[in-house]
């Protein structure tokens, strides 16, 4: 297919640069804001006696990133008019919520069933482990603190900031797609696992697609060749192709590449029941289901439960 023959919600448009280069540019700022929180507040406490144990500790040092992101995503909203959906799912939104619940459990399970006739660990892909005699109660806590940090940043960012920004770009379901796709590279570190913060890599590659989103719409709209009009469009695309082809190589197995498929369902399971229920719950209850199904595979399957 020639980038002229696209369908029109995928070529370079005012609206989708502006969307991606907007986005782009809110992700800076929560890198930023991470790295100030970690950086400097956190080395201004680090003399500070706290008796509160591991509670207080990461009420401490995550809760202002917490806070910071959930503002920005706010403001965001505020500045760009986007609709944020704050209230509960309605009762004929049930099916949506179970199947925000339902897939990533769903996911995870048959990644695990697979891996067990691939010899792929999960821990492997997840990159977490734990002794055979590690007792419930402080990994119940732990996955519990990571919830509470992690959810709220990581729907404010996928939600808010991403699919907001794309639905206001791109028409139908085709903003869903463009949704998971985007929330599924960005919020994947290179370990395989969810992170509430880009990494640099993956940030810089963003804001390169959007520059060339940018080069295109330029090509399409000031450049009088014909075939160069035609062509605008190539270099992102290109670009796509070489992302995702890096993709396609870094995974090893059969197993690895349904971890990748179980995240990339998650995003487009919490983009597909946000904008159909119009309430930030049901995407929350994915992100977390993801979280907590890794945390039970590694903990109850390969750690000292049962062993397989």
């Amino acid at each position: 297919m020639s980038p002229a023959s696209l369908p029109s919600h995928l070529r370079p448009t005012r609206p989708l640069v502006a969307a991606f280069a907007s986005l782009t540019a809110a992700l800076v700022v929560v890198v930023l804001w991470r790295r100030v929180v970690t950086e400097l507040l956190t080395a201004s406490l680090v003399s500070v006696p706290r008796s509160g144990g591991l509670l207080v500790d990461v009420l401490v040092t995550d809760g202002p990133f917490v806070v910071g992101v959930v503002a920005l995503a706010v403001a965001y909203a505020v500045a760009r008019d986007l609709e944020v959906g704050l209230a509960l799912p309605s009762a004929s939104d049930a099916a949506r919520v179970v199947l925000a619940v339902a897939v990533p459990l769903v996911a995870v399970g048959l990644t695990k069933l697979v891996g067990v006739f691939d010899d792929v660990p999960y821990g492997s892909l997840t990159k977490t482990a734990y002794a055979a005699d590690a007792p419930v109660w402080p990994v119940v806590v732990v996955t519990g603190l990571g919830l509470v940090v992690g959810v709220p940043v990581v729907v404010a960012v996928c939600q808010v900031l991403v699919q907001g920004s794309v639905q206001r770009a791109v028409d139908g379901d085709a903003a869903l797609v463009v949704t998971a796709l985007v929330t599924a590279f960005v919020m994947v570190d290179t370990t395989g696992r969810l992170t509430p913060v880009p990494e640099a890599g993956k940030l810089a590659a963003l804001v390169a697609f959007s520059l060339l989103l940018g080069v295109g719409l330029y090509g399409r709209e000031r450049i009088a060749a014909e075939w160069v009009r035609d062509l605008a469009s190539l270099p992102a695309a290109l670009f796509v192709c070489v992302v995702f082809l890096a993709g396609l190589v870094g995974v090893g197995s059969v197993t690895g590449g349904l971890f990748a498929l179980a995240q990339l369902v998650t995003f487009g399971v919490a983009a597909y029941a946000y904008d159909r229920s119009g309430s930030l719950l049901p995407p929350a209850l994915a992100y977390a289901c993801l979280q907590v199904a890794n945390t039970a595979v590694v903990y109850g399957f390969e750690a000292g439960v049962r062993h397989w």
